[in-house]
């Protein structure tokens, strides 16, 4: 083993029963341990901003006055300027203009990303399953690909139902058709279902990191003992 895996080692086992302190009442090597661990990734993220954005499109394009992306690099140049007027009290306007400019851009992203990436998928997939070539095969009916279509279609409606809010009023409350409340049911089994099954890859996810800390800590043992 070289002399940097072992150190590395060595941090990693470290780091490991810091956090386990915290099953001991220690808060104060667990809280070491989390401000290393935030302050690491605040300065790698820095550090992917600099190499991968700063650098490439602004400081580069305003190191060349003649090139074709210098009055283009003005632009978040101007808007990082108001960002940096928003540290004193007279500039907090002014950062309003980036901000909504950030904000903005950000949603278009997002709702194009969920359009493109998640909604329309899923839309499609659903209205694949419903295909005569997927329910029916020599003549003969798909019993299997039949019910998980009707199932897949009455998950989606029943899910969108159980946002749907809209009721009659009475004594202030908003009452809502019965109808709407029974298919509002069986959309939440459908959400529970889909949390629960959220819920048991994040506790893989976190047993498997745990077992690779536990297999580390075994392996230091050996390594010394």
């Amino acid at each position: 083993m070289s002399p940097s895996e072992l150190l590395t080692l060595i941090v990693g086992v470290a780091l490991t029963v810091m956090v386990f302190s915290y099953i001991l009442g220690d808060r104060l090597f667990f809280g070491i341990a989390t401000h290393i661990l935030i302050g690491v990734s605040a300065a790698f993220l820095a550090l992917v901003v600099m190499q991968k954005v700063i650098l490439p499109y602004l400081v580069l394009p305003l190191a060349e006055p003649n090139g074709p992306g210098f009055w283009l690099a003005l632009v978040p140049l101007a808007l990082s300027i108001l960002m940096i007027l928003m540290f004193f009290r007279r500039g907090t306007q002014a950062g309003a203009i980036p901000l909504a400019f950030l904000g903005g851009a950000l949603a278009a992203l997002a709702i194009v990303g969920i359009t493109r990436g998640t909604l329309a998928p899923q839309i499609l997939s659903m209205l694949g399953r419903f295909e005569p070539d997927q329910l029916m095969r020599e003549a003969q009916p798909q019993w299997s690909a039949i019910l998980g279509a009707v199932m897949i279609l009455l998950g989606v409606i029943s899910v969108l139902f159980v946002f749907h809010h809209r009721g009659q009023s009475k004594a202030g409350e908003v009452v809502r058709p019965v109808f709407l409340e029974g298919v509002g049911s069986i959309g939440q089994i459908f959400i529970g279902i889909t949390f629960g099954a959220l819920f048991v890859g994040l506790f893989s996810s976190a047993l498997i990191a745990l077992i690779s800390s536990l297999s580390d800590i075994i392996q230091f043992i050996r390594l010394w003992f």
